[in-house]
């Protein structure tokens, strides 16, 4: 065992070393921030207003509250979480692999070297995010199916519990689980394999999960979730933008095909891991936004694919280059994000002087429609955000409909959304009044499709906003975004 891990403990220590003193990314600012509001009394979906399903709330709780009892950096306690996760799916797999007799002790310890590089220097720039969360927590349950005997029921209804945790953060990512499963059905020929206790145990989580839900926070399904489906489609990209950026993901699963197809054994597990990259792939194109953390899954699941169709055919042929091959696709991944590094926020740096109050002493509140800048900028300065949610997201997708459509029951809705959001953006206002106040003023702004808004006009329709920015001077500007600010470091009360 010790063996196994020594290349994974090396490439930990590496991304320990190079997440100290970084920051994380914009979601996990958010998500750190609004969890302890959480923590302190305040109800997510209502006075929170977030647009992801509960258990990532639940989930960054436990770092948060570490935090809360040691005194320690919120942030600090997450990165160890998120190691800790780490190390146990690591552990789990090597335990899995272990028990794989036509695995040779040398290819064992590359696909758990390659796995510790997908789940930890693969997502640097994008440490913490849900979809790095369920890439950790889904490796067992991947692992567990490659092997060519099955484990006993108790391991595999643990490591089904283990995997629905990641599973559950994100309905896309049940196209997984469902691929593994579609396959040992046309291969056995049989619907048995749907009723082994993996698949009980994981139906059983996630219906489990939507009812506690549904129970605990009706909000969601009340609220955000029509809402979601109102307008968050604005945020959609292109698929020829999304392939573009799958392009290294794909050109590395053609060559975990290619080494497939060239397996003369043709071992099942090699279509099984084939098949799961490609789900994740699929994942990240359907989403449809071509963010970086969406591809982290593939990241490691392609990575995964590669290395296991190289060392069975390494193995079958007795030759070593399948496996340099599949190094040398590994890294063609690897290169490009060890070179983007850790999570940066140049625009928290430039807005970041402008505070006049002591850390710990400072308010903030921003009109954008991105959480790239508001949330890094709460950590990075010790600020207090006035927003109670990651962005402003409600503006984008209702504007840009309302400019679309020409039905008068369509606009009617459409300007009732934005009435809403604006209404919850000045509540946020007058409950801070924050020291200072960021707002976009770019004629493109992000999401919003070439439709023009201005956040302040809009805003200014409120006689009451219109009077209190009767005392917010203009300080300056970091690239599109005006930086205003009020006298004095009061802060507000609770």
């Amino acid at each position: 065992m010790i063996r196994d891990l020594t290349a994974p403990a090396i490439i930990m220590v590496t991304a320990v070393y190079l997440l100290l003193g970084t920051l994380l990314s914009h979601d996990i600012s958010w998500y750190l921030i609004s969890t302890g509001w959480w923590l302190d009394g305040a109800y997510i979906y209502a006075d929170i207003l977030e647009l992801n399903p509960p258990l990532a709330f639940y989930l960054t709780a436990i770092p948060v509250w570490v935090a809360q009892v040691t005194g320690l950096a919120p942030m600090a306690t997450f990165k160890g979480f998120v190691l800790v996760l780490t190390a146990g799916s690591l552990i789990l797999s090597q335990g899995l692999l272990a028990r794989e007799t036509r695995l040779s002790p040398a290819a064992r310890r590359a696909v758990l070297a390659v796995a510790a590089v997908g789940l930890l220097l693969l997502p640097i720039g994008d440490f913490g995010q849900r979809d790095h969360l369920f890439t950790i927590l889904f490796l067992p349950f991947l692992v567990m199916n490659l092997l060519s005997k099955p484990a006993p029921g108790p391991v595999r209804a643990g490591v089904a519990m283990w995997a629905t945790f990641g599973i559950a953060l994100k309905h896309y990512f049940l196209l997984l689980p469902l691929v593994i499963l579609v396959y040992q059905v046309i291969v056995g020929r049989s619907l048995r394999p749907a009723f082994k206790v993996e698949y009980l145990v994981m139906v059983a989580m996630l219906v489990l999960y939507v009812v506690a839900s549904v129970i605990l926070h009706p909000a969601y399904f009340n609220s955000v979730v029509p809402l979601t489906v109102q307008v968050y489609g604005a945020f959609d990209v292109s698929l020829l933008f999304t392939l573009f950026r799958a392009r290294f993901l794909i050109l590395v699963l053609l060559i975990a095909l290619a080494l497939l197809v060239m397996n003369r054994a043709r071992p099942r597990s090699n279509a099984l891991a084939v098949l799961t990259g490609a789900a994740a792939i699929a994942v990240f194109l359907i989403q449809s936004k071509g963010w970086s953390y969406q591809h982290i899954p593939a990241n490691l699941y392609v990575a995964v694919a590669v290395i296991w169709t190289a060392v069975t055919l390494s193995q079958t042929r007795e030759q070593l280059w399948p496996t340099v091959i599949a190094a040398l696709s590994v890294m063609l991944l690897l290169v490009p994000a060890l070179g983007r590094g850790p999570y940066q926020s140049p625009f928290a740096e430039a807005v970041e002087p402008y505070f006049t109050c002591a850390p710990g002493e400072r308010s903030f509140q921003i009109f954008s429609s991105t959480v790239s800048t508001g949330f890094p900028l709460a950590n990075y300065a010790k600020a207090t955000p006035a927003n109670r949610a990651p962005t402003l997201w409600l503006f984008p997708g209702a504007s840009y409909w309302l400019s679309l459509t020409k039905d008068p029951a369509e606009q009617a809705i459409y300007r009732a959304t934005l009435k809403e959001a604006r209404a919850r953006v000045l509540m946020d206002f007058f409950r801070t009044a924050p020291q200072m106040v960021i707002v976009d003023e770019s004629p493109q702004k992000r999401y919003f499709n070439g439709t023009p808004f201005d956040y302040l006009a809009y805003f200014s329709e409120d006689k009451e906003f219109a009077e209190a920015w009767r005392s917010y001077a203009l300080k300056g500007h970091v690239g599109t975004y005006a930086v205003y600010a009020r006298e004095g470091c009061d802060l507000p009360d609770g």
